[in-house]
């Protein structure tokens, strides 16, 4: 008796459960689908998430809020957020870019709510455009002048193919090779830029990439001369100039060669690594011991190693510590390592570190999983995670894909992502283009080729030929102070 009597207490349990449920579940459905009620207040009780940056997605809840977007006007922080669609207790907007005040207000009609917390603006690292304009036929000018002309006469840059900064100014002066045409001097202080030094009347014939001796007083420039039945000592591979000539005048042979597309000096020791496109040669000349110049070098330079094949372009990169250094083979889409000997002071035989051997196209992934298509100039940036973490190799290596238009990250281990660029395809269908904003989400670039690193601003400078354009890459700037600073 005393089990029937319990399980019937049961089943009056659950039944009343059950129309208690389903009583709230229509309560909520209703309240979900019911039209804005202009006789009710409409309130916000909480939203979500609490801080982020611009184009997040952000869900405010409450009541009273209807279902019809269009009546629906969102601001966060006096800016207004598209608002994409309403469920009565529910607002799914996007926050707007530099957001900074972050009060979170709805307003419906003549009714008006804001909610108790603040929404906390983190700022995003975007694309702007430091230099460069065309006009609507897409036509510009190579000038010398303020940055603020190119954009009124339509000024650009002509084969930006290798950015670097003055060592000695504080992150203050970039020098930018243009292959085939005179460097530029890109002054980011006073916003100029003027001509410098020039391939008219010097040993200079494609001016590819730029290194720097270790007190910053002298410029090694790689130079790309002379045709694959041509003899070396015609011609120069590497050539030095001075501040004492202001990297203008006085250009000095360093070492013989011809077709060199790429030229570094070890960080430490100081000897020189410098390749032969048509055979794809590698070869060090310890300048310091031997002295710059067509007779020493061709007597006292030594060959390294040949990379795979001929007519394979590459430039080399030197990881900071010297520990190794990166081989980035343009023409056929991926990168190698070779490991420094110390003992030796030389390189070791280089392998591959990320991309398919002439298997182009984008794909993040580990190693020769990966996919490149035409990588450029590249620089190491040390990542603070790893610092804290005590990890043994601190930097990661961002460089420029040229023809998937991004800029990508290598990590130590050899996990290749995207890191900028490619944004916004939704709009033509193409990841190439000509788009500031968010990195990923609206970025693109055409053809992006050179990079330089300012660590100081934590800032990206990329040099497009496709856009002509020099671009950044830098936390938004505040237009304005967040009012409880004002």
């Amino acid at each position: 008796m005393r089990q029937v009597r319990k399980k019937k207490n049961i089943v009056q349990l659950f039944l009343l459960l059950s129309f208690i449920f389903c009583s709230c579940s229509s309560s909520e459905d209703d309240e979900m689908t019911a039209p804005y009620d202009a006789s009710k207040p409409i309130e916000i009780r909480d939203f979500t998430p609490k801080k982020g940056g611009g184009q997040m997605q952000m869900v405010i809840y409450g009541s009273n809020f209807g279902t019809d977007p269009k009546l629906i006007s969102v601001k966060v922080g006096g800016k207004d957020a598209v608002v994409i669609s309403a469920k009565g207790t529910s607002i799914y907007c996007v926050t707007p870019n530099k957001c900074y005040e972050g009060t979170v207000e709805v307003s419906i009609r003549e009714s008006k709510a804001s909610a108790k917390e603040k929404f906390i603006y983190e700022r995003q690292k975007v694309v702007t455009t430091v230099y460069g304009h065309k006009d609507e036929r897409g036509h510009y000018d190579v000038a010398d002048g303020t940055f603020a002309e190119s954009f009124e006469k339509n000024h650009g840059l002509l084969n930006p193919t290798w950015l670097s900064f003055d060592p000695n100014s504080d992150n203050k002066i970039l020098y930018l090779a243009q292959d085939g045409q005179p460097m530029r001097i890109i002054d980011l202080e006073n916003k100029r830029i003027s001509t410098g030094l020039t391939n008219t009347g010097t040993t200079l014939t494609r001016m590819r990439t730029i290194a720097w001796t270790a007190k910053g007083d002298t410029m090694v420039i790689a130079n790309d001369g002379g045709g694959p039945n041509d003899r070396d000592e015609n011609f120069a591979s590497t050539v030095l100039v001075t501040r004492e000539n202001d990297f203008k005048k006085d250009v000095q042979v360093l070492a013989i060669g011809k077709q060199c597309n790429g030229a570094a000096l070890h960080p430490v020791n100081q000897e020189l690594y410098y390749n032969n496109f048509s055979r794809g040669n590698l070869y060090r000349y310890d300048f310091l011991t031997y002295g710059a110049g067509v007779e020493a070098s061709t007597l006292n330079r030594e060959f390294i190693c040949t990379i795979q094949d001929s007519n394979w372009e590459f430039n080399i990169t030197m990881h900071p510590s010297g520990n190794y250094a990166y081989l980035i083979v343009k023409n056929q889409h991926y990168i190698m390592r070779m490991n420094y000997n110390w003992v030796s002071k030389t390189f070791g035989t280089p392998y591959l570190i990320c991309g398919g051997v002439s298997q182009s196209g984008w794909l993040d992934g580990v190693g020769a999983s990966a996919r490149l298509s035409s990588p450029y100039q590249g620089i190491f940036v040390k990542n603070p995670d790893y610092v804290a973490e005590g990890k043994e190799d601190q930097y990661d290596f961002y460089f420029c894909d040229r023809d998937n238009h991004a800029i990508r990250v290598l990590t130590p281990e050899g996990i290749v992502t995207t890191f900028a660029g490619r944004g916004s395809t939704s709009v033509d269908g193409k990841p190439e283009g000509y788009i500031n904003g968010a990195i990923r989400a609206d970025a693109r670039f055409n053809k992006p080729v050179s990079l330089a690193y300012d660590e100081k601003e934590d800032a990206f400078y990329i040099g497009e030929v496709g856009n002509n354009l020099l671009r950044k890459i830098a936390l938004e700037e505040l237009e304005e102070e967040p009012e409880e600073e004002k």
